[in-house]
């Protein structure tokens, strides 16, 4: 899975302007996070288009950052993340953002950006929802 995440000042409007300017081009946005924090924000998100999505932002202005994720579906109990993110230092690597997208009664799936996500792939190959191209 690709994941965008966009560097916004914040100010009034800057998620009205970069949603209007996805929905302009058709581009359906699938799972957003939006923080701020002082005069800065971050964006999150995966869209439907990604390669439309983000020529489209860049063109707006916007800066853009584009990541692989891994995609898990761990049981929905306390503690699941906590293990993940564990078995992810014990192997030396380092996790970077982790996002919960869905969850449900029995199970949560969480989007993972790590130092190297071959090697998290491996570590977590039990919990991966899909096989991440290489």
């Amino acid at each position: 899975m690709k994941q965008l995440t966009v560097l916004v000042p914040n100010e009034l409007g800057i998620a009205a302007k970069l949603t209007t300017a996805l929905a302009r081009s058709g581009i359906n946005i699938e799972e957003i996070d939006v923080e701020s924090v002082e005069d800065h924000g971050i964006v999150v998100m995966s869209v439907d288009r990604y390669d439309e999505a983000l020529r489209v932002l860049s063109d707006a202005g916007f800066r853009v950052i584009t990541q692989d994720t891994l995609l898990v579906r761990l049981e929905d109990r306390p503690g699941a993340l906590a293990t993940v993110a564990l078995r992810l230092r014990d192997a030396g690597l380092d996790l970077r953002s982790m996002h919960i997208l869905r969850r449900d009664a029995a199970s949560t799936t969480a989007s993972l950006v790590c130092s190297d996500n071959a090697r998290a792939a491996e570590v977590l190959r039990d919990v991966l929802v899909v096989e991440p191209r290489g």
